[in-house]
């Protein structure tokens, strides 16, 4: 029943996204179950620049920063993220390294596609793969 409930709300929460949102019910249940939810505190590093991307991320509740950090430790945001947003798409669409950190402003939720699993949804599902490339 728990596994059910998660599933209905990462449904909820990636049909929001504009790419996601015209899948058919199948397609999107089988990318919420794909999916896993991860919470983070105020001022919590997601992820650093240059780590081996994880996957997709799709922010449920909160707000975060994505930011790079020059040699000298300056810092410059490039992006802010919110609720219905996805961040790290490069990563996942190119195989990359994460091009940026990101960084917590208040206690936020995501949903995390991984790679793994995302690659494997744009395979088997031609018509997410066009939406995601237009």
């Amino acid at each position: 029943m728990a596994d059910q409930k998660m599933a209905s709300n990462a449904a909820r929460v990636l049909a929001a996204v504009p790419y996601l949102a015209d899948l058919d019910p199948a397609a999107l249940e089988a990318v919420a179950r794909a999916a896993v939810c991860r919470t983070y505190d105020a001022d919590q590093i997601v992820f650093t620049e240059g780590e081996p991307c994880t996957g997709l991320y799709v922010v449920e509740d909160g707000w975060l920063k994505s930011v790079k950090i020059s040699l000298a430790g300056r810092e410059q945001v490039v992006r802010f993220v919110g609720p219905g947003e996805t961040f790290n798409e490069v990563g996942v669409l190119a195989g990359a390294p994460n091009q940026a950190t990101v960084i917590a402003l208040e206690p936020c939720a995501v949903w995390v596609i991984h790679r793994d699993a995302m690659v494997a949804l744009l395979e088997s599902d031609r018509h997410l793969a066009r939406l995601i490339s237009e």
